[in-house]
């Protein structure tokens, strides 16, 4: 498949380079210094465990290439920047198969379905990315995957056991999922292709919201955070009031938060996604992790204390990357 990926982050950059070391005529877009450097020298990939890296070359565009002829196309932006690429590239998409490995719940989550349509306005305020991408041929995923960047562009991915690229039909029965699981698989990803990609997307969401704006706000690693007691009261917390509003949105499926606990102990000096934003100074995914909470919280008449709380300190975490921090001002003689 004729494969377009926009956005060289860790999970772009990651899914082109497999899919061109296995062959696929694939086109990396992005912009930035690690993206430059990707252009240049390739996509420099290596494992937590050991120093060995492979080099895998890449075809890369800085800018929108031609909209013609592409068979599928990856938004691997941040959840925040997805109304806005699927504007901008949406005569790329008219004839592909759309992947969206974003995090947090999508915009798409309660469209499609047989109840009634609920529009998530925290990750999608002016409908500009269901405008743009049809439901029939969206490819909703979940990445379970340590992926991060070391400041030499090289790009470090954890491999653990819960390693897991899940995909599926986001309008039942448009097989749109069957194809690109093939071609991931194909490139050795350990793919799972699920009845139910809706269900997968409450099971990240219900890890992302603990560890993501716990690691943000501590500067800890992905299992660190549990190392104090009050680190793993707070991330139960977080679990238990997300998935109380899962509940009443419909979930009715077991979430075992001890095996998610487990998980984040098994790759305990992971950084998570959010602080490597934070690290990085740029805008934080935080209206998909918590927004959409709090937002399904408010549709519900629920309480969600904590959840509220964390939001509002990762909203001046996030003012502070954008104002700098206090310039001192010199005393008077």
């Amino acid at each position: 498949m004729r494969t377009l990926v926009i956005g060289a982050g860790p999970i772009g950059t990651y899914l082109a380079a497999k899919l061109a070391a296995a062959g696929v005529d694939v086109m990396l877009h992005g912009r930035g210094p690690i993206f430059r450097d990707i252009e240049a020298h390739g996509a420099r990939l290596a494992r937590q465990s050991g120093t060995q890296t492979q080099t895998i070359a890449l075809r890369c565009s800085a800018v929108p290439p031609d909209a013609r002829n592409w068979e599928m196309v990856v938004f691997a932006v941040k959840a925040q920047d997805l109304p806005a690429a699927a504007r901008q590239f949406a005569r790329h998409v008219e004839d592909a198969r759309i992947v969206l490995p974003q995090n947090g719940l999508p915009w798409w989550q309660f469209l499609g379905t047989a109840g009634h349509p609920l529009r998530l306005r925290s990750v999608d305020p002016d409908g500009d990315a269901e405008r743009a991408l049809p439901l029939e041929r969206i490819v909703g995923c979940t990445v379970t995957k340590g992926l991060s960047f070391r400041p030499d562009a090289t790009l470090v991915e954890a491999v653990v056991a819960t390693d897991q690229f899940a995909v599926g039909d986001v309008l039942e029965g448009s097989l749109a999922a069957e194809r690109p699981a093939d071609l991931l698989a194909h490139c050795g990803l350990p793919v799972k292709l699920a009845a139910d990609i809706r269900l997968e997307k409450w099971r990240k969401l219900l890890i992302n919201v603990a560890f993501n704006p716990l690691g943000a706000i501590s500067h800890l690693g992905f299992g660190q955070v549990l190392d104090d007691e009050q680190g793993e009261w707070l991330a139960g917390q977080l679990m238990g009031e997300a998935l109380q509003i899962a509940r009443a949105c419909g979930l009715s499926a077991a979430v075992d938060v001890e095996a998610a606990f487990a998980r984040a102990r098994s790759s305990r000096l992971h950084k998570t996604s959010m602080l490597q934003d934070v690290e990085a100074g740029r805008p934080l995914e935080l209206d998909p992790i918590l927004g959409v909470l709090l937002e399904l919280a408010a549709h519900h008449q629920l309480p969600a204390p904590t959840l509220r709380v964390v939001y509002a300190c990762l909203r001046l975490i996030g003012l502070a990357l954008v104002e700098g921090p206090i310039q001192r001002r010199p005393r008077k003689a």
